[in-house]
């Protein structure tokens, strides 16, 4: 059987984030971090399917995120150190686009 290729939209998205926040209040911290990874992986699958959600380093980490995701449930010291290189890599990205960003206003003027 084949299986099928999940697809959210942004009210899923947001749905899910509402109903997430709800549960973090009973639920155990650690389930937190888990929650909102399976957000960033939500909007990975939302620019598979929609162009304009599509981002390029997102895609790239999709496997990363969701190979991280289940190290929750097995190691959490290694869940922490899968998070700390997340956290690494994305603000890199972040890095590099504001100084993108700011070398095209500084060319513009």
């Amino acid at each position: 059987m084949a299986k099928r290729k999940q697809v959210y939209d942004v009210f899923d998205l947001a749905t899910y984030l509402v109903a997430s926040a709800r549960d973090c209040v009973d639920e155990p911290l650690i389930y937190g971090p888990l929650r909102m990874l399976e957000g960033v992986n939500r909007i990975i699958v939302m620019g598979e399917s929609d162009p304009r959600f599509r981002d390029d380093f997102l895609l790239k980490m999709r496997d990363r995120v969701t190979t991280d995701i289940l190290k929750v449930m097995s190691n959490r010291e290694e869940f922490k150190k899968a998070l700390d290189g997340l956290l690494l890599e994305f603000a890199a990205e972040s890095s590099h686009r504001t100084v993108g960003k700011r070398k095209k206003r500084s060319n513009a003027r």
